[in-house]
């Protein structure tokens, strides 16, 4: 039976040299074996990673907090919620448990539709919203909203370091994209020009003074879900959590040889062309660029700030004393939520690493007062 190995050497001795999405599209998302279609993807202690929706509940609270005061601003009987790569459905539980205990009128009125390509996750995600099935929607891709009325809250979770994404090249002011080819039945990166006019524009977009030999990511999926968003999006707030910079930052001369990255167990890696199907692969977001694009189609920024400021702006210190009251725990079970809270926002854990942009549709004056 052949690997996905296998399977990706054949399409390059079938076709020729493929860009880096391509080989991450594959690995990633392959229908039958890749890391996020499988089924095989396990995040948590037993896992590859922790996903802050993973951590402790009370992320999704405060994502619940944040929706609440997003879906007041929409004076409109239906009510919507769209998360993007919702995966076995976790945040979706503990948004949906925080909306109904804290606001059942605008619980009756929403509806949660969750985006997920892999069908194994979908399945995962309809058996663990059970309790709230009557409010859940499931599909594959975003685009099969459009005829949707959503009016509320889109939620993208970790979602856009995962997409394909390009990588380029630049030295001596020369633009190069690195593509993937075989030696000795080994995988093996060339330089060529790049494969799209897009990355090139791309490129001229980026205001940035990049260094000889220099290697950096572009993800043009990213791009096209916003626009996609647009599309489906009549009014209200977009949430974009993930690690990621903005452009300055991003390109700098720190990164050399960019934000490219493999896990697997726990444990980092540079070699995307080992475990394949079996790790995942990532690169920091490109923010400005989620900003640029949004601005382009009237999709405004609201704020741009740390993971960890945003939990604390929207009320996770007061989901830890509360909790604290309510449960009557022992002491070293006590320690323990809290510690785990603490993860999330504490600048030297998750607090800095991920970052919160939030952009609002159509909402103009009703978002006077609106952030914290």
């Amino acid at each position: 039976m052949k690997n996905l190995a296998e399977i990706i050497k054949s399409i390059i001795r079938e076709k020729g040299p493929i860009t880096f999405a391509k080989f991450m599209e594959l690995a990633l998302y392959h229908p039958t074996y890749g890391y996020y279609s499988s089924g095989k993807t396990n995040i948590g202690k037993e896992g590859d990673f922790y996903t802050s929706s993973n951590v402790h509940k009370s992320f999704g609270s405060v994502i619940g907090n944040f929706t609440i005061k997003s879906l007041d601003l929409i004076d409109e009987e239906s009510l919507s919620i769209v998360e993007l790569g919702a995966g076995k459905g976790t945040l979706a539980i503990d948004v949906l448990n925080h909306l109904k205990n804290n606001n059942p009128k605008q619980y009756d009125r929403t509806t949660y539709y969750l985006i997920e390509q892999s069908d194994y996750s979908r399945n995962e995600s309809k058996k663990a919203l059970s309790s709230h099935i009557e409010k859940v929607k499931l599909f594959s891709s975003l685009a099969e909203l459009e005829n949707e009325n959503i009016q509320g809250v889109v939620i993208s979770n970790e979602l856009m370091d995962a997409l394909p994404f390009h990588r380029l090249k630049i030295s001596n002011g020369k633009l190069s994209e690195i593509f993937i080819t075989l030696e000795n039945e080994g995988f093996l990166e060339i330089i060529d020009k790049p494969s799209t006019p897009e990355l090139e524009k791309y490129f001229s977009r980026i205001d940035v003074d990049f260094r000889g030999d220099q290697e950096f990511e572009v993800n043009l999926r990213a791009e096209k879900i916003v626009e996609e968003i647009d599309r489906v999006l009549r009014k209200g707030t977009i949430i974009t959590i993930d690690y990621g910079y903005l452009a300055g930052e991003l390109f700098s001369t720190q990164r050399m040889k960019g934000t490219c990255k493999c896990i697997h167990r726990h444990v980092i890696n540079e070699t995307p062309y080992i475990n394949i199907g079996q790790q995942d692969i990532t690169a920091h977001v490109d923010f400005s660029n989620l900003i640029r694009v949004g601005e382009s189609l009237n999709i405004n920024k609201v704020k741009y700030t740390t993971q960890g400021q945003f939990l604390i702006d929207w009320g996770i210190l007061d989901l830890i004393s509360g909790s604290l009251e309510e449960n009557a725990k022992p002491k070293d079970s006590s320690a323990k939520e809290i510690q785990a809270i603490k993860n999330l926002f504490l600048p030297e854990l998750m607090g800095d690493k991920f970052k919160v942009l939030i952009q609002e549709k159509n909402l103009g004056r009703q978002l006077n007062d609106f952030y914290p």
